[in-house]
Order: C-alpha cells, then structure tokens, then sequence
C-alpha cells in the first residue's frame, strides 16, 4: 500500500498556496513496512517541507510533481539521491549529467516518467533513536532536545543531494570519470582535500571550499573525524545516462559542544548543512549562502547556463 503526500495540501491550513508550485510527493516502498503510522506521517511531512524550503531557494513556480520514495536500510544514518540523470551538454571534453530531480524542476521534463525521481533512505536505529521531528517543520521554533538530531536538518541535506551535491567522482582523489561527470563534479579539484573550485562558491566562502575526503559530495574536513574511506561503487546506466550515487551518507551525530548551545556560529565548513563530519544534536542546519551560490554553479540559479545548451563558464 502507498501512502502519499501532496505539498499543496500539506500545509493549505497554514500557508496559502501560490497559484503554480511544485508538487512533492511521497511513498514508502516494502523495506518500509515496519514504520507505524506516525513515522511514516512524520518522515513525509518532514520531507514535503524540506522539498519546499529548496524550491522556494531555486524560485521555482513550475506545477511539476517530484516523487519521492522513502525506504529503510542497514545504514547508520540517511542517504539521498535523485533517481536518475539528465544529459545537459560536453564539458571539458566530457558528457555532463544534471540530477534529473533538479532537471525536472527546471525544465518541466520528467526523465524518470512513472519512477520515483528521487530516492531517500534511513537506518531503522536512526530514525527511532536519534531523530527529533518538529511539530512544525516550516516554522522551527521548537526547540530541538538537546539529546536528538533535528529530522528537518536531516532531510534538508539529502535534498541537497538530490538537487545538487552527486556525481561519480572518487570520493577520495577527487578524480572524475574519463568521458562524464556531473555539474558538480565538473568543479572539482582533485587532491587531498579535494577543492570545490566553482566561481560563485568560492566568491561565496572566500576561496575554494574543501570537500570531505573520503565522502566530497559534502563540505569540509576535521583531524579527529575521520571519515571511512571507500572504494568508488559501479556505476549503473539506464536509458543512456548514469544513475547517481545513493552512497552519500549523512555524517553521524555528535553532541553539541557546551560553548555552542545548539547554534551554529558561522564560519566552519563543518558549520554547514551540507558538511560531511558531523551534525550536532539539539541543533538546527539551514541553506546557507554557500548552498545557494552551490545552485548558481550547477546551472539551478542562472538562465544563461542553459539558455543555449550547457554554457561552461
């Protein structure tokens, strides 16, 4: 049996609906059968609000629907990914690929048709044991317990990837594909660590951000959060073009340190919604400008890069 949720009639008591506006949609698949009605009235209503927190970043009024479909894993935290890609142009010699979640919000092209267009998976001990979610995901005022990780933060970041943060490059060197890579792939530094060498990101944060080594679809680096490195996994191919990566784990929860309080100051990658070392509990993560200026990058935010194909500079 489904279960599904539509943003417009999500929160039609709170917020007035706009005349066009993207539809998230979601569903459980059967790795989801043990979650009882309110973990799974929960995850959706977080996940329809994470949805609309990114399209509202991205100023999309198109009415197209993304499909979200939500399952549980062996894993220790969340992981996210759109479903599918879309080819966008040559760069640098090489095919580029769009996540086909941020493709469809663009343009209004559903490459997946009748699939989920996006993919978000969660640790059954996680979900049970660490998560918080908020009585109102949009409005945020609750305090988060000091004990538990914000669920809103959470899947706020596997939008993240589902939008933008994915591609194939090695998750260590940095090195992309011979003949493909994706949008955010295409600026990447390869090294240790890896350098995000985009021009709106780095005007952003003042420099080249480092990505994580080990997991560089995310933000920074610590000496004593090591991150476990992997070996790249194959990557699949359906209709002609490269599925993403659903390997992009959530960092593990840690406690807040005292001096912190549960807010973030600024200024740390790992300060970041989309860091790769840790998220602390009792704390709440935000889009932030390097997130945004992220979009402007991968085409999301500037008609100019796709107005006649995919332009590289």
């Amino acid at each position: 049996m489904s279960f599904r949720l539509v943003l417009a009639g999500a929160f039609a008591l709170t917020v007035a609906p706009a005349a066009a506006q993207p539809i998230v949609q979601v569903d459980f698949d059967a790795t989801a059968s043990m979650l009882t009605a309110q973990e799974q009235a929960d995850i959706r209503s977080h996940l329809v609000a994470a949805g609309r927190v990114w399209t509202a970043a991205l100023g999309v009024t198109r009415p197209v629907t993304i499909d979200v479909r939500v399952g549980i894993a062996a894993i220790a935290t969340a992981n996210g990914a759109s479903a599918a890609t879309a080819p966008v142009g040559v760069v640098a010699g090489r095919d580029t690929y769009e996540q086909g979640a941020a493709y469809e919000l663009r343009t209004g092209i559903d490459v997946n048709g009748a699939q989920a267009d996006a993919i978000v998976n969660i640790g059954l001990a996680y979900l049970r044991g660490e998560l918080w979610f908020d009585p109102d995901p949009l409005a945020r005022v609750v305090p988060v317990p000091a004990d538990r990780t914000d669920a809103m933060s959470v899947f706020l970041h596997e939008w993240g990837h589902v939008l933008a943060y994915n591609g194939w490059s090695d998750p260590t060197s940095g090195e992309p594909p011979a003949s493909y890579w994706s949008t955010f792939d295409r600026w990447m530094l390869p090294g240790a660590p890896t350098l995000f060498a985009a021009p709106a990101s780095s005007a952003s944060w003042g420099g080249a951000p480092d990505l994580t080594t080990g997991n560089n679809k995310h933000w920074g680096n610590a000496d004593t959060a090591a991150v476990a490195l992997r070996a790249p996994p194959p990557v699949a191919w359906r209709d002609g073009a490269p599925v993403p990566w659903a390997v992009c784990e959530l960092p593990p929860s840690r406690d807040a340190p005292p001096s912190g309080a549960g807010t973030l100051r600024g200024g740390s990658l790992l300060d970041e919604l989309m860091n790769g070392v840790v998220f602390y509990r009792g704390t709440r993560y935000r889009l932030s400008a390097l997130d945004r200026a992220v979009l402007l990058d991968v085409g999301l935010l500037g008609e100019r890069v796709f107005a006649s194909g995919f332009d590289p500079g």
